[in-house]
């Protein structure tokens, strides 16, 4: 993909930007400003919707730095609507968010969708792995 479409739901958005040229995350930005309290999150817009091509995904990272938590973030290929960001403040105090500020990374990535085959738990857990583990599930081999 040598390009991503990006579209304004409103005049004054902010399209993403990368901070540096070869940044692998464009930055996402408030199109509101919003308050959001200790221990609850709100969700703020960025006014915009892209274009992701099939075979394609965008996911909404935390930008380092950050003094707040993201929800999960995964953009498939053919949503159209607005990227909005999840914030969950985890401090003491209220969280400030300023319109135009940057609230997220934007990362897109190629994925493989690999077929979904059920198999008896043993034919997974048959060998030992290398690190001695079992990946966190117990189960008797």
């Amino acid at each position: 993909m040598n390009e991503i479409r990006f579209a304004r739901l409103r005049p004054d958005a902010a399209l993403p930007t990368r901070r540096h040229a070869d940044d692998a995350g464009l930055d996402l930005y408030a199109v509101e400003e919003a308050v959001i309290e200790p221990g609850t999150f709100a969700v703020v817009g960025t006014g915009v919707c892209f274009d992701l091509e099939k075979g394609w995904v965008g996911l909404i990272l935390l930008k380092s730095r950050s003094n707040y938590l993201l929800g999960a973030g995964v953009v498939d290929a053919g949503y159209q609507g607005e990227i909005r960001i999840k914030i969950a403040n985890p401090t003491n105090a209220a969280l400030r968010i300023e319109k135009n500020q940057a609230i997220a990374q934007l990362l897109i990535l190629p994925i493989v969708t690999p077929a979904v085959t059920e198999v008896p738990a043993n034919t997974i857990y048959a060998a030992r792995s290398d690190r001695g583990a079992s990946g966190g599930i117990h189960l008797p081999l």
